[in-house]
């Protein structure tokens, strides 16, 4: 039998080449028995379809059609005899129903090859690809994924550095090794801050960084004693060497030293890969280099948003390293750009972050990227009494806090699933307040979250935050249903002081934190979202809103409760 492959389609630059082999070698890593070629070494299968007789994948359907099968939808990868396309098919689970049976002669077709593109990669690495030849069209410039599968990703390119190439469109063909593996470079050629400069080719485009934003964010670095160079393709354009000319003005009125770099493809990604600071453009070579490195200590990207660019909004790719900063260029949207998500979630519970990546992916095309915060766990936390029966002392890690058990207003006593929740919380909003003055919000969702509107909707949602808000509750509360009063604009509303329930999705800003803490006192009484509703039911001065609709997040369907799993003591 023939061995299925992955097989490499050429589009773009050496960039978008990297890119599109990460995704291979995400897909490669779930499906470990496909091989690897480029497309001029495959050979199509004498068939197009496999026919399973008797057998049928229910759900997973795009549409139903009445009409004969002529040609296999193009989106699909698979159709059974009754008239229903499938975008996905598990072939190993393949089962028997009333509608499709050997008795009744109906069965599925199923492609023998299939074509990854952006749109449907997050749903095809979600399901067994191994009875499929796999065609790489896509340009997958992802967001978080590549950075929460890099131990992989890197493990992967080193197994394979000296067997799989890539190719660009313009032929060009590279082993894997010569842009994993640094270069040795001579020593005037390693610099501490390397600055990429992306020049003519995308003059007029939306993606082009004007001069202007590289020197305002050039007033917020830090060159002293620091060896530093402008590095650029070399090009022919009067207005690239004006450009060139007065970046490198801004340095010498500084009298701050500046190189200039313009060298060979490998020789420039080198520098890049090899320098400790990084300066990003709107390029993907420079995005690899800082992915690839193992010297770059901080990273500077663009913070560009094209959710409402037509050709662009499928292409995402902004945290290279953990530690990326963000400056703004000619797309960058303030208010997006000053929230930052968190998705509080336990190590101990890895299922349920990794089934958030569409969600993540999701996120990522309006600009915001949720992180994981790994919260605290119940059960770490150790319970001191005291002298007074119902004051405890709750320590985890370096942290305490004081707990009193007559503050619930059922009495319940707080389990120590609740007590780690709350705490998790806390956390998230203490870090809030150490944030960079241009972070003003987090987006904070917990791991069983499910977006149940459109993320364009969402999008329009968060660019119309009230000005004074403290929090702003985005979920389902589900045992006391928010009674909106009045409008806080066309998007938010104020509602009724009393009870609601849930912190599956909240937004929050700085002073809503300060406000949250002071009146928490370093005591851990009452659930968190308890303790938010008893702060707005209190605090006149407390600005809480709802979306003027129907809530945006709510807790997935049939979720176990990991509260209940942790007081399981």
């Amino acid at each position: 039998m023939q061995e299925n492959k992955i097989v490499f389609l050429p589009s773009g630059r050496l960039g978008n080449a990297l890119f599109r082999y990460m995704a291979c070698a995400v897909i490669n890593i779930k499906n470990p028995s496909l091989g690897y070629c480029l497309r001029e070494t495959f050979i199509e299968p004498s068939e197009k379809l496999v026919f399973y007789a008797g057998l049928d994948h229910e759900g997973d359907d795009i549409r139903k059609t009445n009409s004969i099968f002529t040609d296999i939808e193009p989106k699909s990868v698979a159709y059974n005899t009754i008239g229903y396309y499938k975008h996905t098919v598990d072939v190993d689970n393949l089962k028997s129903n009333k509608y499709i049976n050997i008795e009744n002669e109906h069965g599925i077709f199923v492609k023998t090859t299939i074509s990854v593109t952006d749109e449907n990669f997050f749903n095809l690495i979600r399901t067994n690809l191994k009875y499929f030849n796999i065609l790489m069209d896509g340009y997958f410039q992802f967001a978080y994924i590549y950075l929460k599968y890099k131990a992989q990703i890197i493990k992967y390119m080193q197994e394979h550095k000296f067997v799989h190439y890539i190719e660009t469109d313009l032929k060009q063909k590279y082993l894997v090794h010569e842009f994993l593996d640094d270069t040795v470079l001579l020593p005037e050629k390693i610099y501490d801050i390397v600055i990429h400069i992306r020049l003519d080719d995308f003059k007029g485009r939306p993606d082009y960084i004007e001069e202007n934003y590289y020197m305002d964010l050039f007033q917020n670095m830090d060159f002293t004693g620091k060896k530093t160079c402008l590095l650029f393709e070399a090009t022919n354009q009067s207005d690239d060497h004006l450009f060139i000319k007065n970046c490198a003005k801004w340095f010498s009125d500084r009298e701050i030293p500046i190189a200039l770099e313009s060298n060979s493809l490998l020789i420039d990604f080198n520098i890049m890969k090899q320098a400790t600071v990084l300066v990003c453009s709107m390029s993907t070579l420079s995005w690899i280099a800082a992915y690839l490195s193992t010297h770059i200590q901080t990273c500077y990207m663009p913070n560009y948003n094209f959710n409402e660019t037509a050709d662009r909004r499928q292409f995402h790719f902004k945290r290279p390293i953990e530690n990326t900063l963000f400056y703004n260029v000619k797309t960058t949207i303030s208010a997006i750009a000053s929230i930052k998500s968190y998705i509080v979630t336990l190590p101990h519970y890895p299922e349920r972050w990794n089934k958030l990546d569409q969600l993540c992916q999701q996120m990522s095309f309006i600009g915001i990227e949720p992180l994981a915060f790994y919260g605290v766990y119940g059960k770490d936390i150790q319970i001191e009494s005291t002298d007074t029966e119902y004051i405890k002392k709750l320590h985890y890690k370096d942290s305490v806090y004081t707990y009193d058990s007559r503050v619930r207003t059922n009495k319940t006593i707080m389990s120590r699933g609740e007590l780690g929740c709350a705490w998790s919380h806390l956390n998230l909003l203490k870090q809030l307040l150490t944030e960079a003055p241009d972070i003003n919000y987090y987006l904070i969702l917990e791991d069983d979250v499910e977006l149940v509107k459109s993320v364009d909707e969402l999008f329009k949602l968060l660019q119309n935050i009230p000005a004074d808000a403290d929090i702003c509750h985005l979920a389902k509360s589900d045992w006391f249903p928010f009674i909106k009063t009045s409008a806080a604009n066309a998007h938010f509303h104020e509602c009724v002081k009393t009870y609601f329930n849930r912190t599956t999705a909240y937004l929050i800003s700085k002073k809503g934190a300060k406000k949250v803490l002071a009146y928490s006192q370093d005591h851990i009484d009452i659930p968190i979202d308890d303790l938010y509703c008893t702060l707005y039911r209190q605090d006149s001065e407390f600005r809480f809103y709802v979306p003027s609709g129907d809530f945006f997040f709510r807790e997935k369907p049939n979720t176990s409760s990991i509260i209940h799993d942790i007081n399981q003591v």
